[in-house]
């Protein structure tokens, strides 16, 4: 495939190409695939993208793994520590209310987290009578 222009990705004259978001997942993809060493060429062909994209993305190489892998550990973080019923429900219920906020695009500030979680707290207690 190496010397070959991509099959179906030539742009008829005077046409923009549609601009495609990246995942991160992709993005690693690409990353693995160029060090790897395979030629850029056949990465951009496969991916349908053109070769500045592809370089960009080599040249932000260090802050995507960086990205990638900060969002790895927040994912894979266990709290060891043995909680009570009250705060294992609670970190439960802040959880499930902080990605809803995320999901809905909502800025938090450390303060209307910490009166969310007091509130959950307060409601945990006298559900449990403690």
């Amino acid at each position: 495939m190496s010397g070959s222009k991509c099959k179906g990705s030539g742009d008829v004259a005077g046409t923009a190409k549609k601009l495609q978001s990246i995942t991160m997942e992709t993005e690693v993809k690409i990353i693995e695939r160029v060090e790897q060493g395979e030629n850029m060429v056949d990465v951009t062909c496969y991916y349908n993208m053109n070769y500045p994209t592809i370089s960009t993305i080599l040249k932000n190489k260090d802050k995507i793994m960086e990205h990638v892998k900060s969002a790895v550990l927040m994912m894979s973080t266990i709290i060891s520590k043995k909680h009570g019923k009250v705060m294992e429900e609670l970190e439960k219920l802040l959880t499930v209310w902080l990605q809803d906020q995320h999901q809905r695009r909502v800025l938090l500030s450390l303060m209307l987290v910490q009166e969310k979680a007091k509130s959950f707290y307060e409601d945990l207690k006298k559900k449990h009578g403690v």
